[in-house]
């Protein structure tokens, strides 16, 4: 199996461990009376299936075959459970997951498919990529007010239905990751 085929399997592991966690983290944002961090978690767990249904369809076709979820990824639920701790901590165990996908995973993976001549594959690595550095910019700006004890203002929350990327109170005419106009994206 070429290496870009291996590394799109990962990532959608990576990505689908992301997702469930993220959705969990929010819960327990709105249990510790975080509202508004929760639609956060939401929101960006809400990224992270857009990058797994990026990642498939670059799978299908480097494969010549309509890729399932299921075939290749199985999530540990008790196991991901066990990552739930308070609200800061979960933001330190977000910002490390997103840096480590934008700075190592991510790096690896679109170096990969440069060499193996996977265009699409290179384009949804670069596409998450840039998402999950956002991603990571927006947990530790969240952080930062949680550990300074200062109060979370309600924002609205949009997220492109393209690339993944988070944007507050409004839409760009243009989301800065993909370049697809603010029509494509969608208010959490």
């Amino acid at each position: 199996m070429p290496e870009t085929e291996k590394n799109l399997r990962a990532a959608l592991q990576g990505e689908s461990e992301a997702k469930k966690k993220y959705e969990l983290f929010g819960k327990k944002a709105q249990e510790e009376g975080h509202p508004f961090l929760s639609r956060v978690f939401f929101a960006i767990s809400h990224a992270e299936s857009i990058h797994i249904k990026n990642h498939l369809k670059a799978l299908s076709v480097l494969t010549g075959k309509e890729s399932q979820l299921d075939e290749f990824v199985s999530i540990n639920e008790d196991e991901i459970m066990k990552k739930v701790k308070t609200t800061k901590e979960n933001l330190q165990d977000a910002i490390k997951g997103e840096i480590y996908e934008t700075k190592i995973m991510y790096k690896e993976f679109i170096n990969n498919s440069r060499v193996e001549n996977r265009n699409v594959a290179e384009l949804s690595f670069e596409l998450a990529k840039k998402a999950e550095y956002i991603h990571a910019k927006i947990f530790k700006k969240y952080l930062k007010i949680l550990e300074k004890n200062k109060s979370i203002l309600e924002e609205d929350l949009y997220v492109c239905q393209i690339c993944g990327n988070v944007e507050f109170q409004k839409p760009p005419k243009k989301c800065p990751i993909c370049d697809h106009d603010q029509f494509f994206f969608k208010k959490m």
